[in-house]
């Protein structure tokens, strides 16, 4: 390994340290401080095989912490997961584990609560709005 790949790597590594991160975002990061495209390559591929890296334990964290903040729908969370670039078939596939209709049911809940706590639905009909625009159905109300 030579001295520029370890440099990369501990880099890559303080990224990770502060947050889960996706390939390409990984990427964009490591190439704004100056690493080569083949340095990046062999960073990326040595974190994916130690653990470090993965795109799905990403995915799952992105969901959870944004759910956390303001309830979405699947829809709209595979839409900024992929403005992320993530992986499109791995967002399909985590995002289809998540959102059973038990945590659709759960997540509709909580958007209901925190958006009638902060003020924003009114009535009924502002309450529906709301939750479509948030990718969730009232069928779980």
């Amino acid at each position: 390994m030579t001295e520029e790949e370890k440099n990369c790597i501990e880099q890559a590594l303080r990224f990770l340290s502060l947050r889960e991160h996706n390939k390409a975002e990984l990427k964009t990061k490591l190439k704004a401080k100056g690493y080569e495209d083949s340095t990046i390559n062999t960073t990326i591929s040595f974190l994916i095989k130690d653990g470090s890296l993965d795109e799905e334990r990403y995915i799952r964290v992105f969901v959870r912490s944004n759910n956390k903040r303001h309830p979405e729908g699947k829809s709209i969370l595979y839409q900024r997961l992929i403005q992320k670039g993530a992986d499109k078939e791995k967002v399909r596939e985590v995002l289809e584990d998540i959102y059973t209709e038990e945590y659709i049911r759960e997540l509709t809940q909580e958007a209901k609560e925190k958006l009638i706590k902060r003020g924003k639905a009114t009535d009924s009909k502002a309450l529906k709005a709301l939750l479509y625009k948030a990718g969730l159905s009232d069928k779980y109300l």
